[in-house]
């Protein structure tokens, strides 16, 4: 049997023999979270066929005294939830969980802070907030000025201030990268806020210190090496600050618009510098869209575990509920997407840890592509399963519907991060394989470059192996290793294949783009949810063989989708119904309504 490596992503920093927090150990006395150099991104090397092997290992981000430590914080937590269920999260110490030592926080790594998250996720309002302000908190301790530091990190830290970040506009301007426009004052030194921008919450109090991401320069000089958009940190009691909610639907979300007029804010108060606002604006995205997933899967969970009680309970005319057929297919389709979810965040956040300045935008934007979009359709299972019996006052399936409507609104839609997604990917094949994209937009000065690609032997159709990643795996899980493989070569044939049909103009072609983000996102769960169960059945964890099963049954079925959507991008828009739908969505537009004549019409 091979040996199957396993790569730890932890520096040797334990203490000899330390499986427990001395109680004499203060937080003061924490060690720092030590991180190795920085590696080629994971998923972005993916759109070019390469894998970092060394990361299939599933990472233990933690050692022993980084475990011990967080179990303790974790107890401490469950029992003040046990005491009072209706705890604030600044009573419960929850908003200094990524805050520096020196200012009475915890310093939480990403790994650290979503399994603490897991606990309070049943406030969902709660857990948002809580997460949203740890980013902002952490933004500050590593980018925000001394002063800014000393005057906020504190406060926010004890909760005494909420944080909340102001990033999302209703408009989108024509000459500027945002509505809110931020002018220096090159005299004063301090910039002056115009515009508006809208955040999603469903929490009643209104934050008192906002992240604002505002645009600095015009849309003629993006050509030009110069910034474009500062991070700022502006008081929401602040002269010029007018906040406003509206309700947005019937399930308790409020629409708040915060508008700017002439507001000053000072030099101290830009996080970074004015050069720093796209790396800010990555760093708070990354961090809130691996947490927010956490809370997502947690509902998810919830709901798997209230139809697994409502089925053993419940008997029909022919049986137990439990005994169905359909039932347990569809409960084992569910706990996979969760198991496959839930080791996207872990994963995601280890790269975050472990690995320093790591390039991670792609693998958070898929973490929450996956978590946010199996939302909505596992959340109205019990109501596709039960029908009106899942509607009764005995269960909370509504309710839970409910929840899962709300988490799945937020502040970004799925196509969007789909398209960055594929764009991201395929920026980067593209800057790795600029020449061989020419010469396949120009086959005619490239007769040689065109007969060397007729006989490859590889194919989307039947993708030949180039590395053989079963050796990385435990051999119970080689067909995973085997369907992983060939997903990975079909996602970078399909993306030279996009990338030599539309060039730059593959920015327009948005149903392309979200068949190619799609595989991305499902090679990236099934090496995840591989890597995991790899790592559970090697060191022994209970029921490591059924998470064998979970994840070579999602590793099937995924790549099985990653073939068919392969193929339908090679074929093009023509072969498949891509033009037929554009057509027929241009008929509606053109008549403004669904104009087709009614099945009983005769024209005789």
């Amino acid at each position: 049997m091979a040996r199957v490596p396993h790569y730890s992503t932890v520096p040797s920093q334990e203490s000899a023999g330390t499986d427990s927090v001395p109680h004499t150990v203060s937080d003061l006395s924490k060690p720092i979270h030590v991180k190795l150099p920085k590696r080629n991104p994971f998923m972005k090397s993916m759109f070019l066929g390469n894998v970092d092997t060394d990361l299939l290992s599933f990472p233990e981000s933690l050692n022993r005294e980084e475990q011990s430590r967080l179990e303790k914080h974790k107890e401490q937590v469950e029992m003040e939830l046990k005491k009072d269920d209706s705890l604030s999260s600044a009573r419960m110490g929850l908003f200094g969980l990524q805050g520096p030592l020196e200012h009475a926080g915890k310093q939480f790594t990403e790994t650290e802070f979503a399994y603490v998250n897991e606990l309070v996720s049943e406030n969902h309002a709660q857990a948002m907030v809580m997460l949203e302000h740890n980013a902002i908190v952490k933004l500050i301790s590593q980018h925000a000025s001394d002063e800014a530091k000393e005057c906020y990190l504190s406060r926010l830290c004890a909760g005494d201030i909420v944080s909340a970040t102001a990033l999302y506009e209703i408009q989108s301007p024509k000459h500027t990268m945002f509505s809110t426009v931020a002018d220096l004052d090159v005299t004063t030194g301090k910039w002056t806020l115009n515009g508006s921008k809208v955040l999603i919450r469903n929490d009643e109090s209104n934050p008192g210190l906002l992240l604002v991401v505002a645009s600095t320069k015009t849309i003629d000089k993006l050509n030009k090496q110069e910034p474009t958009m500062a991070a700022f940190l502006v008081d929401a009691n602040a002269p010029g600050v007018k906040i406003t909610q509206s309700e947005l639907g019937s399930n308790g979300l409020a629409r708040v618009t915060v508008s700017f007029n002439q507001v000053e804010v000072s030099e101290a108060n830009v996080v970074g510098t004015e050069h720093d606002g796209g790396v800010v604006l990555s760093k708070f995205l990354t961090a809130s869209r691996i947490q927010s997933s956490v809370v997502r899967v947690c509902l998810l969970k919830k709901i798997l575990n209230s139809l697994i009680e409502f089925s053993i309970h419940t008997k029909t005319s022919t049986g137990e509920v439990m005994d169905i057929e359909i039932v347990r297919d569809q409960l084992a389709r569910m706990a996979s997407l969760i198991y496959a979810a839930e080791s996207l965040i872990y994963m995601t956040s280890s790269l975050v840890d472990d690995f320093e300045d790591q390039d991670v935008e792609l693998e958070a934007a898929i973490t929450k592509v996956f978590s946010t979009g199996n939302l909505l359709s596992l959340a109205a299972l019990p109501l596709q399963l039960l029908g009106p019996q899942a509607l009764s006052e005995k269960s909370n399936f509504e309710a839970l519907y409910n929840d899962a409507l709300k988490l799945f609104i937020g502040d970004e839609s799925v196509d969007s991060v789909n398209f960055f997604i594929a764009l991201t990917g395929l920026q980067y094949a593209g800057m790795h394989s600029y020449e061989m994209i020419k010469k396949d937009r120009n086959p005619a000065m490239n007769p040689s470059h065109v007969l060397s690609k007729l006989f490859e032997k590889t194919s989307i159709a039947n993708p030949k192996k180039f590395v053989n990643l079963q050796q990385y795996f435990h051999p119970s899980l080689e067909p995973a290793a085997h369907w992983i493989e060939q997903s990975i070569v079909r996602l970078k044939l399909a993306a030279e294949c996009v990338l030599s049909r539309h060039s730059a103009q593959v920015v327009e072609r948005h149903v392309e783009l979200a068949r190619l983000a799609n595989i991305a996102t499902m090679i990236y769960a099934m090496t995840a949810g591989a890597s995991r169960a790899s790592r559970s059945y090697c060191i022994g964890l209970r029921h490591a063989a059924h998470e064998v099963h979970l994840a070579n049954m999602y590793c099937r079925e995924a790549s099985e989708k990653v073939r068919l959507l392969a193929i339908e991008l090679e074929q093009g828009p023509y072969i498949t119904n891509d033009d037929d739908y554009n057509a027929i969505a241009r008929s509606l537009f053109r008549e403004k309504r669904y104009f087709f004549e009614h099945p009983i019409t005769r024209n005789f």
